[in-house]
């Protein structure tokens, strides 16, 4: 982690420079439950810097916040893609045998794909519109642009399941170290488990309070309190 915080320097984006300050003093006193605190109220006001991120990441793993660690991390893994803090979260999921954090090629090809699914989003509109306008100018020119018009309908249809998959793939920490997994988005429902904190879970749905998430190949459902959704 020591190795982490010692390469951020290059990477932020503007945030309240005094209360930074502070809680960067704080940290370099040791004084990183104070320091944490004002790094919390940085990142609830939507702010937040790579080094900022890794020092909570830090603090909280020697609290024994094991969730609010990987929450740090993954944050941080978002605002840098430094694809070492993938090792760091398996290590750290593989010590308190926690769920989702398995770091085979597909699992990296899919961070990827969540990473960059709004540039892919753009590339694929931008060629939807470039194959329907050039359709459109043949077709004035008396010619049957049948190919064209046919991959446009298609990459159509490539976008429509790109944007529903993207919806899809949301995923969140539990942070509650008793969280309980319901059959049915009800407190009467049936209980299918009961989660300590660190697991990482992929949101599918959301019922009022109720987030609908996988967990073991089953649709389950988890009081949204419980959960911190991996999102800058």
């Amino acid at each position: 982690m020591i190795f982490f915080l010692a390469v951020t320097g290059a990477f932020g984006q503007q945030v309240s420079g005094f209360r930074l300050k502070q809680a960067d003093s704080l940290f370099k006193a040791r004084q990183y439950v104070q320091s944490v605190e004002h790094y919390q109220a940085i990142l609830d006001n939507k702010q937040y810097t790579p080094a900022m991120l890794l020092k909570m990441a830090y603090v909280h793993e020697g609290l024994k916040h094991t969730g609010q660690a990987l929450y740090c991390l993954n944050l941080y893994y978002l605002a840098t893609k430094d694809t070492r803090t993938l090792d760091k979260m398996e290590a750290l999921a593989t010590k308190f045998g926690l769920e989702g954090y398995k770091n085979s090629d597909f699992d990296r090809a899919l961070a990827a794909y969540q990473d960059y699914h709004l540039p892919v989003s753009a590339a694929l509109a931008a060629i939807i519109i470039f194959l329907l306008s050039f359709s459109f100018y043949l077709r004035k020119r008396n010619r049957k642009p049948v190919a064209l018009m046919t991959l446009g309908v298609l990459f159509m249809i490539l976008m429509v399941a790109h944007v529903n998959a993207g919806d899809k793939l949301a995923r969140a920490i539990l942070v509650n170290p008793r969280t309980y997994v319901m059959s049915g988005p009800s407190s009467g429902a049936q209980v299918v488990s009961v989660l300590p904190e660190g697991h990482r879970v992929e949101v599918i749905g959301k019922h009022d309070v109720w987030l609908e998430v996988k967990w073991n190949d089953q649709n389950v459902y988890i009081r949204e309190g419980n959960l911190l959704p991996v999102s800058l």
